[in-house]
């Protein structure tokens, strides 16, 4: 991760041409210790590429991963049974309100 984020901070600051060196560079001045491999990877794979579209495709990749199983369905139906039991009391509330003896 910090591969790809230095070579879109090194695409923000206007470079066009990102190269291997000079992501090396950045990363050997943020106290980190690349490795060359992963280096080439990033800068090959993003070679030519304006930073906006590589976003808008890996965009596009996680929309497409499956993560799980049906926790958030689980979490809404909570919600739901949680509502209709507050809507219940209220219901339950207005029928306990004296109408002042009208009804007596």
């Amino acid at each position: 991760m910090k591969y790809i984020a230095a070579y879109a901070l090194l695409a923000l600051s206007g470079k066009t041409e990102i190269s291997a060196d000079d992501l090396t560079r950045l990363l050997t001045d943020l106290d980190c210790s690349p490795e060359q491999q992963t280096v080439d990877l990033v800068v090959n794979n993003l070679k030519g590429k304006p930073i906006h579209e590589a976003v808008a495709e890996g965009l596009t990749q996680i929309a497409s991963l499956s993560l799980g199983g049906g926790g958030g369905q689980a979490a809404g139906g909570e919600a739901e049974a949680e509502e209709k039991e507050e809507e219940k009391e209220v219901s339950e509330e207005e029928e306990s309100v004296s109408m002042g003896g009208f009804f007596d």
